[in-house]
């Protein structure tokens, strides 16, 4: 395991502005040849666990497929986000998946053609979020795009209205007794992006899952969890929130101050994982990954660069 500093990509959104500094950890394979494949993974809002992130990155190793873990978190002096998302935001996450992206580039050990992001939960929104097409104008030319999306437990209550993406492929991993992140939000999004255009998008609902099915154990109360589910959106091409239930735009500092006053609710269920579901679900993501190249065996890709739209 390798420890890296990177400064984070700033963007034209309000709230991925701000310079930052943050630190990741590389997990190469041991018993596989380079260059690797790599995901670059996103945390939730409980910031790096080991039952989490470093375990996807230790199940990503033993497939051959070497793994960036990001903490967002501790550079910005926050230990997690659950009580206060604006601590630091999935904007500034992006920033983040995309900084660590350009590096990985760089090291001649990745296969720069075969570099992915995902995340679980808030790291799962920002990796919805690095997919869709005109936030790549936010990025002010910013050239690279990530070569496959996971988004697991997404929140989707804050959707583009334009959709479009790279047509890269993306998988949604979802739970079906979820009320943090309800799939239900996530599957119409899935629906949109595929609408407009991308059809290598993979949905699947573990039925009986609750939000963070990683932890194994009885499911247990968040009980100051900021939950933003009844906080339906469309993000507008200008960065501005169409709040449905207000018939009127707000801008992010706007939708913010609106949202918690009409609609952000505390309290969320989260756990109850099994060790079946957990092996279950990572076998699903391994197959996903291989299934698009990912595989320590695959022949290596040359990278693509984004082709921004007007």
């Amino acid at each position: 395991m390798e420890s890296v500093s990177l400064d984070t990509l700033t963007f034209d959104h309000p709230a991925a502005s701000r310079p930052a500094r943050f630190s990741a950890t590389l997990h190469l394979p041991e018993r596989h040849p380079g260059p690797f494949a790599c995901m670059v993974i996103l945390t939730s809002s409980a910031g790096v666990q080991r039952h989490r992130e470093h375990y996807y990155a230790q199940a990503l190793n033993a497939a051959g497929v070497a793994a960036l873990v990001v903490d967002s978190f501790t550079g910005r002096g926050v230990r997690r986000t659950v009580a206060d998302q604006t601590l630091v935001s999935a904007a500034q996450m992006e920033g983040d998946a995309f900084a660590a992206l350009a590096h990985l580039r760089s090291d001649p050990r990745i296969d720069a053609g075969r570099i992915g992001v995902m995340g679980v939960s808030k790291g799962a929104g920002a990796t919805l979020n690095a997919a869709i097409a005109v936030r790549q104008h936010w990025r002010r030319g910013f050239p690279h795009l990530f070569d496959l999306h996971v988004a697991i437990c997404p929140g989707a209550t804050a959707q583009h209205r334009d959709p479009t993406t790279f047509d890269r492929p993306i998988f949604f991993m979802l739970a079906g007794r979820d009320d943090y992140t309800p799939a239900p939000l996530a599957i119409d999004y899935a629906e949109r992006m595929r609408a407009a255009g991308n059809r290598r998008i993979r949905v699947k609902v573990y039925s009986g899952a609750h939000h963070g099915w990683e932890s194994l154990g009885p499911v247990f109360d968040i009980k100051d969890a900021e939950n933003w589910s009844c906080c339906n959106n469309f993000i507008e091409d200008d960065g501005s929130h169409f709040v449905i239930a207000a018939g009127r735009s707000f801008s992010e500092p706007g939708y913010q101050a609106w949202a918690r006053q009409h609609c952000v609710t505390r309290g969320a269920r989260a756990g109850g994982g099994t060790a079946e579901l957990k092996q279950r679900a990572t076998d699903d993501l391994l197959g996903f990954l291989a299934a698009h190249g990912f595989a320590a065996n695959a022949v290596a890709k040359p990278p693509q660069d984004a082709a921004i739209r007007a």
